[in-house]
């Protein structure tokens, strides 16, 4: 058999490995590309002698929904879990398997899939996704993204690239196209001279590439127990204050090496060098109980002072 995703030029097959359909096997299995870049639905159906069956537990689950690589061959295989007097068995028995392999057939001209797309959500409000080309060139190439999200009936094509000179080199989403924690597939294909590029696909979980805003509102007080009270405000945006932590270093002008990590907005912070200039800066990103990975914000300006010169007595 053979599916085509609608429209947009990425194509696999699928082979039944085992052809011999014992008769507890699932029947009718079918794999179906509804057209969101990798991720296929799976039909089966009870096989006739076990459709009537009332001395039996038969799990009726007959359809499943995964992620594929489209990039690689995968393997399906799909059993029917049965218990009771008709298998003798009182726990739950696994029919003999029907099994598949979804075999991807390389497509698009040798070298001219990119080499890797970035993305990157700003501040949880819009993201961009920037490739980069081939390792083969050809002067009318031009590259196209798909992309699909749970919340999408089909694949879409890219609602704004980004160009320079002229060729496409990424596309940015604002917060409408985008769907918090589910799988965001990507497909980068395009065209040289007539003829296909070679397709690149990406999972991504799109809560993972948040890159807050840099903190502009510090404020820095010298305490009368010799302490340093640094105090900041996130900035303005959509990545919620309890999602995030904070970087603060410190040290001597030119050579901050002390960091201290926190979720607070305020730190305390002892000068060690007093005749030195000694000079603050903080950054952030999402923590692990909202994202699995992140990405720092820029640092902040930095907060200074000057280096308190002691008294000479002659």
């Amino acid at each position: 058999m053979y599916f085509k995703i609608a429209g947009i030029g990425c194509s696999s097959t699928y082979t039944e490995i085992n052809t011999v359909i014992k008769p507890y096997s699932p029947t009718d299995l079918r794999i179906m590309d509804p057209g969101r870049l990798g991720q296929l639905h799976i039909n089966w159906t009870v096989p006739p002698i076990l459709r009537s069956v009332t001395d039996c537990f038969v799990l009726r689950i007959l359809s499943y929904s995964a992620q594929f690589d489209l990039e690689k061959d995968n393997h399906v295989k799909v059993q029917i879990l049965i218990s009771g007097s008709c298998v003798n068995s009182s726990t739950e028995v696994q029919s003999p398997p029907r099994s598949f392999l979804v075999h991807v057939y390389p497509t698009g001209i040798p070298g001219s899939k990119i080499n890797d797309s970035n993305c990157v959500f700003y501040n949880w409000e819009y993201m961009e996704c920037i490739w980069d080309k081939g390792r083969v060139q050809h002067p009318d190439y031009q590259y196209r993204l798909y992309y699909w999200h749970k919340g999408m009936e089909q694949a879409e094509e890219c609602p704004q690239y980004i160009a320079s000179k002229g060729k496409k080199i990424g596309c940015r989403f604002n917060r409408q196209f985008l769907m918090d924690f589910t799988e965001f597939n990507i497909c980068i294909n395009g065209s040289a001279e007539g003829h296909p590029l070679q397709p690149a696909y990406f999972t991504k979980q799109i809560q993972n590439l948040v890159k807050p805003s840099a903190i502009t509102t510090l404020s820095l007080e010298s305490l009368s127990n010799g302490q340093l009270s640094l105090k900041w405000s996130p900035s303005v945006g959509r990545v919620p204050h309890q999602c995030l932590e904070f970087e603060v270093e410190s040290g001597p002008a030119g050579d901050g090496d002390l960091m201290n990590i926190t979720r607070e907005s305020s730190i305390l912070i002892s000068r060690l060098h007093e005749h030195m200039p000694f000079c603050l800066r903080v950054r952030c990103r999402v923590n692990h109980f909202c994202a699995d990975s992140h990405f720092w914000s820029e640092w902040s300006s930095s907060l200074c002072l000057p280096g308190i010169i002691p008294l000479s007595y002659y």
